[in-house]
């Protein structure tokens, strides 16, 4: 069954996305399929932590929201399959 965890706080700096980024290895590295969706709207960074070539990245959760792109392009495997980053 899915399962949704969200990690939030109103103030930046305080670790969201290095605990965000620590819970998706560790749950996939358990053999679970994970989804990371970061809502930072102004200044998403949860890809840097998991590597992805910001060169690589041609669609945003932005463009989305904006209704430039369909939902599934904002999506980037990263970890073997196991996770995504969207952000």
């Amino acid at each position: 069954m899915p399962k949704i965890v969200a990690i939030h706080s109103f103030r930046g700096g305080t670790g969201k996305s290095n605990i965000t980024a620590n819970a998706a290895t560790i749950i996939a590295q358990q053999g679970q399929r994970v989804g990371v969706i970061d809502t930072d709207i102004q200044s998403p960074g949860i890809h840097v932590l998991f590597g992805l070539d910001e060169a690589k990245i041609d669609k945003a959760l932005n463009d989305y929201l904006w209704g430039k792109c369909a939902v599934e392009e904002t999506a980037y495997d990263v970890g073997e399959g196991k996770v995504t980053v969207m952000g």
